[in-house]
């Protein structure tokens, strides 16, 4: 990664008013989750930040659903991240990305599991955990 690529990137997307609602990194990507309706400007705002960095590729997806789990139990829990988890990984939900920090967990899969990921989640807490 390049120092300061984040902060270029999250600034293109700022003067193109594009609201995030969450960042995911890896050693050589960087994800910026939008509203589908920003879609396109963000792809060209972003698109005209990354010339001249060290990124290779810009690629977009869409119908993307986002989950997120907050609450006291997620600090309090040990293992709350693989008991969110493995539920959705027997039902055969691919998990395009998964954030979280102290108290949330936020999961991004296909627009057509998100339905299914989202109960499987509310069944886990139902149970108890």
């Amino acid at each position: 990664m390049t120092p300061g690529l984040l902060s270029k990137l999250g600034h293109a997307l700022s003067v193109a008013n594009i609201n995030v609602y969450c960042v995911s990194m890896g050693e050589y990507s960087v994800s910026f989750f939008v509203e589908e309706t920003d879609h396109e400007k963000a792809r060209d705002a972003l698109h005209a930040a990354v010339d001249n960095t060290s990124l290779d590729a810009l690629s977009l997806l869409r119908n993307i659903g986002m989950i997120t789990v907050t609450g006291q139990e997620l600090i309090d829990s040990p293992g709350m991240l693989r008991h969110l988890i493995d539920p959705i990984a027997r039902s055969g939900i691919n998990l395009l990305t998964v954030s979280s920090s102290f108290d949330s967990i936020i999961v991004f899969v296909t627009w057509n599991d998100a339905r299914k990921t989202y109960e499987l989640i509310e069944n886990r807490f139902l149970k108890g955990l």
